[in-house]
């Protein structure tokens, strides 16, 4: 999820939280909700620190395997939130500040609170998270929302005024305006769901300037639940159709995995990997998806999608026709047990598999690109892509213990 949705509806819930509790006779009104939205805000950012020493590791395959690394895991972010806790007391120290128990107990919250409130709306997107190692190094999905949804920034609107700080209000301002602006004019965004968009912006802009400030907060809250719960069911309901749909056109084939990815402020369409394998073949099947065909075809969702440019991997079309709820877009098959044998060869290939969810390989003259075709958009290397050789391979700096995805193909199921 990108960082200005994460501040947002960590301010959101920071003021939630200080509106819903008791007065501080100590810290004031003033006080406390600067300490709420602050450590609100810093800690709703705070596992992306990560990139501190993923810049240091200087690779990309770095940055891949450590960026929702373990500052994105509940033990992780449980010393994220020591170090905040710790970091606002000694502020009330040097102001010579004595919090109540209460005060205390209300901190404490916000510090756990604020880096676990990252992790979940990461998990919503289609990169993944791992938040339970050691116990557990698997990568879990959410396929539900875009990494840039304006839906999630217009639940902010509610703050509008609410909040007393007139650069708060400002900044929200502007992201909100933004928010509209890419939504009408950047072409990915069906008018429909752009009139959407702005009708539930200017509904909450309008509920925060004339209702209680609680019922404006309760609004914006209840808005970004009830959105990211349509997000998620409409998701869910697509894996279901394409699912069947796969099951009716590939009978011989087993599917591995599905991998949704969603497009901003549209619950509609996705992109649509199909991950699969016969008994010697393994294939990667693209397309794109539309839940509702009757209003948006998917090769009117294929046109909306944002970054849909040609890719390293040379895809062949799929031996299935197109129709109006499913648009294929190509197919790379390789021998069942290539990957495998390539991670054994390559250090690059094997860090590289311990993050690629639709992992594929293209032969390049005596050597090979490995890649994840969620992320293959432009003709060269990309972000989730290696090359390797008789005389070229690049191991990270920094080694990784998540549980590779396609780990029921490298374990040879």
């Amino acid at each position: 999820m990108d960082n200005v949705t994460h501040t947002l509806i960590s301010v959101l819930v920071g003021e939630v939280v200080h509106r819903s509790i008791p007065p501080s006779a100590v810290l004031g009104d003033r006080g406390r909700r600067t300490v709420a939205l602050t450590v609100m805000a810093v800690g709703g950012n705070l596992p992306d620190a990560d990139v501190v020493y993923t810049s240091w590791a200087g690779s990309t395959l770095d940055y891949l395997l450590h960026h929702r690394g373990h500052t994105h895991t509940v033990l992780g972010s449980l010393v994220l939130s020591l170090v905040l806790f710790l970091a606002v007391r000694l502020w009330w120290r040097f102001r010579k500040v004595t919090p109540e128990r209460a005060d205390l107990g209300f901190l404490a919250g916000l510090s756990v609170l604020a880096p676990l409130l990252h992790i979940a709306l990461d998990f919503t997107n289609s990169y993944g998270v791992h938040p339970f190692w050691p116990v557990d190094n698997r990568w879990y999905y959410g396929d539900s929302v875009f990494i840039v949804e304006p839906l999630l920034w217009a639940c902010a609107a509610a703050l509008l005024f609410v909040l007393p700080s007139r650069t708060l209000r400002v900044l929200i301002a502007v992201v909100l305006a933004a928010g509209l602006g890419l939504s009408w004019f950047s072409g990915f965004v069906p008018p429909s769901f752009a009139a959407l968009l702005t009708a539930l912006t200017v509904g909450l802009v309008a509920v925060s300037r004339f209702a209680s400030a609680r019922a404006a907060l309760a609004g914006g809250a209840a808005a970004w639940l009830a959105l990211t719960a349509a997000f998620v069911v409409t998701a869910r309901s697509a894996e279901s159709r394409f699912g069947d749909l796969l099951a009716d056109r590939f009978p011989q084939a087993r599917t591995l995995d599905v991998v949704l990815t969603p497009m901003p402020a549209n619950p509609v369409c996705r992109e649509v990997l199909a991950v699969q394998r016969t008994s010697d073949r393994y294939v990667v099947r693209r397309a794109f998806h539309s839940l509702a065909p009757g209003w948006i075809t998917a090769d009117r969702c294929a046109d909306l999608y944002p970054t849909g440019g040609t890719g390293t991997a040379p895809l062949a079309p799929v031996g299935q026709p197109s129709t109006d709820e499913v648009s294929w877009t190509g197919e790379l098959a390789v021998p069942v047990d290539l990957l495998a044998t390539l991670a054994s060869e390559y250090c690059a290939v094997d860090a590289l598999l311990r993050f690629a969810r639709a992992p594929v390989a293209t032969r390049v003259g005596d050597g090979w690109i490995v890649g994840d075709l969620r992320y293959d958009r432009e003709p060269g290397l990309g972000l989730a892509e290696v090359e390797v050789g008789p005389s070229e391979d690049g191991c990270p700096r920094l080694r990784a213990p998540w549980t590779p995805p396609r780990e029921d193909l490298l374990g040879g199921d």
